[in-house]
């Protein structure tokens, strides 16, 4: 595998009719990553590579942003929700992904497990962390919680959990029949277009 899909890092930015609205924490978490892996270069700015671009004035777009030392590479494809109704819970001990690398090989083999589902709940150390895409809140029947240990911080989670509308904690694999409900909530999908399953569309519960 060449150094380049090692480190390569990616940002999947949401771009509805010209704008980024959740452009400040996308920023933030390029900076955060690239002082871990490349911590001798010059800043990357996001707001610098979206001046570039001719954005749609209407519709919803994902801009996959890839970079390292500098921007790799730019797509920007038309985006719909892709609907899920059930989930699988699988054993992900071995997946590091703390962060956005463009390279998903652990992930894409736990994904294999997934069975009849339309996606997973990946388990690590008897702890829920995160989708194959994004991640979890769940529904007590009166609040709202996402796993303190996520595999990744996304975006939308960390601006939920800054607006007092998902609260970290810890979530056993145990714990999940004592919920009502679950999302699966990533940059590209706003609260109320999030895939919403009943704690009774998990397969493998405990």
């Amino acid at each position: 595998m060449s150094t380049r899909n090692q480190q390569s890092l990616l940002e999947s930015i949401r771009i509805v009719d010209g704008k980024a609205p959740l452009l400040d924490f996308h920023q933030r978490r390029v900076t955060r990553s690239r002082k871990l892996i490349f911590p001798k270069c010059p800043s990357f700015n996001l707001s610098s590579v979206i001046g570039e671009l001719d954005l749609p004035k209407k519709g919803t777009y994902k801009l996959r942003v890839v970079y390292g030392v500098g921007l790799e590479k730019q797509e920007l494809i038309p985006y719909n929700v892709v609907p899920v109704q059930s989930v699988r819970l699988v054993n992900a001990d071995e997946v590091r992904y703390g962060q956005k690398f463009l390279n998903r090989t652990g992930i894409r083999k736990c994904l294999e497990k997934k069975g009849d589902c339309d996606d997973i709940l990946m388990i690590q150390r008897g702890h829920l962390t995160d989708a194959s895409y994004a991640n979890v809140a769940l529904y007590d029947g009166k609040f709202w919680y996402t796993p303190a240990w996520p595999l990744l911080r996304g975006c939308r989670r960390e601006k939920l959990i800054a607006e007092g509308q998902l609260r970290p904690t810890v979530i056993r694999d145990r714990d999940l029949k004592h919920f009502k409900e679950i999302k699966l909530i990533n940059a590209m999908l706003p609260w109320e277009q999030a895939p919403t399953l009943p704690v009774s569309a998990i397969k493998g519960l405990p």
